[in-house]
């Protein structure tokens, strides 16, 4: 007995919904009543940079996924980091689907909204189970509220179910990155799909490691997957896996207004909450300042660094959620760090050196959301001839200092000053949320 099994899947979104309708469509167009399908999504599909997304929490986003017949999901970092977790115990509360996650907990528990694995039982009666598990980030996952646990130990644990075991194909929906795909397929050979997401690479035509098939579509919407199982006997014989690119996919006259309509709606929700009026409409210097002072009220802060870039666009005198949200699209929260005076200059001195470099680049990924990196701005002190200036002198080097940054300079490679010191990443608000409860007075440091 021969049957064929079709699954279509979604990787990193990120909340880039100028590609959505043609994934739509495509996954409308592959659903044929002669073969069984299944559509997946793999996580990071909501990202606050966009501001229907910022508006709503993550909600609409589980809307368009309902739209696209997701049956299955799981969740990335930004789901899990992203959102603080009061936001994301009720986001997926309107889903049409089931969202798979062997590897968070909630005080030792699964969470309400994910089941750690599903056997899904097709037409003619293969048993399918499906795992999923994201990306271990332990430093920010705990003072999120959750426990992350180590992939490899929950999938090893997994396999040994009954229902797991007993399956007649196994396939995992990893938002781990191709470094842990690899590894899972070379070590655990009870798996035989692993289609994977986080790391944003691309499968054209899948691989294979060690026989276990592999299978990923990037990111944004830029290509949506496409893997057809052909089964016998309920056992997996073949995997046909390609990578479609949505640009070479025709668009539809209505695409464009229908991008414009859902990026004005989440503005429209967005600009209905004021956050304060300023005096005038500030400029970039006067706006970096501003968040430069409510990072280090929100850290009770000596000092603080960040780069111009951050600020996308400076501030407005009416500033709304809206164009704050413009100005700091960015996922990111924000790191704090004890430092002697000596540890600050080093660190100073490091991050204006790579800053020069970094200028005018686009820098991607770790929350990240700007058009270019800037210049290295300072707050609190003043580096003059290689020493710290604090309040008007030159300190002795063993001084303790407060610091705060971003969280993107404890996690990127390239600031090795930063990341040689313990970062306490401070929760649960965002760069932006920061700022807004600065003005607002609402700031609990």
């Amino acid at each position: 007995m021969t049957e064929y099994l079709r699954i279509l899947h979604l990787n990193d979104l990120h909340s880039h919904f100028e590609n959505y309708p043609k994934v739509k469509r495509f996954f409308q167009a592959e659903v044929l009543d002669t073969i069984e399908v299944l559509k997946l999504d793999l996580g990071d599909n909501i990202d606050k940079s966009h501001p229907l997304t910022d508006a709503t929490a993550g909600r609409a986003n589980v809307e368009l996924m309902n739209e696209l017949g997701i049956q299955f999901a799981t969740i990335g970092n930004n789901e899990g980091i992203g959102l603080a977790k009061a936001e994301l115990d009720v986001v997926y509360d309107q889903a049409n689907f089931q969202v798979i996650l062997g590897n968070l907990k909630d005080k030792r528990q699964q969470p309400d909204w994910a089941q750690p694995y599903f056997i899904y039982e097709t037409r003619q009666g293969t048993k399918i189970a499906l795992l999923a598990y994201t990306f271990p980030y332990y430093a920010t996952y705990e003072p999120n509220g959750w426990t992350v646990e180590n992939p490899l130990d929950c999938l090893k644990a997994d396999l040994a179910r009954d229902e797991v075991a007993s399956a007649d194909v196994r396939i995992l929906m990893s938002h781990l990155g191709v470094r842990y795909d690899e590894q899972i397929a070379r070590d655990f050979p009870e798996i035989d799909l692993i289609i994977g997401s986080h790391t944003h690479h691309l499968f054209e035509e899948g691989e294979v490691v060690n026989g276990t098939y592999l299978a990923a579509a990037d990111k944004y919407g830029y290509y949506v997957g496409e893997i057809n199982l052909t089964l016998d006997n309920h056992q997996l014989q073949e995997a046909s896996i390609v990578a479609h690119a949505t640009s070479q996919m025709p668009s539809d006259w209505r695409d464009q207004d229908w991008i414009e309509q859902t990026y004005k709606r989440g503005r429209q929700l967005l600009s209905q909450e004021k956050i304060i009026d300023l005096p005038r409409d500030l400029s970039l210097a006067e706006s970096c300042q501003l968040v430069m002072e409510a990072m280090m009220c929100y850290a009770d802060a000596d000092v603080c660094i960040m780069n111009s870039g951050l600020v996308v666009t400076p501030f407005e005198k009416n500033l709304t959620k809206a164009s704050l949200q413009t100005a700091l699209p960015h996922q990111m929260r924000l790191a704090k760090l004890n430092v002697t005076a000596k540890e600050l200059a080093d660190i100073y001195e490091d991050i204006w050196t790579k800053g020069q470099l970094l200028a005018h680049q686009e820098i991607r990924g770790m929350g990240f959301r700007g058009k270019q990196f800037g210049n290295v701005l300072q707050a609190g002190f003043a580096y003059k001839n290689g020493k710290i200036v604090y309040n008007g002198k030159a300190i002795d080097e063993k001084k303790e200092l407060h610091l705060v940054l971003v969280d993107q300079y404890a996690f990127a490679s390239y600031f090795d000053k930063v990341r040689q010191h313990q970062a306490e990443l401070l929760f649960p608000d965002l760069l932006r949320e920061v700022v807004a409860n600065y003005l607002t007075g609402h700031l609990e440091p």
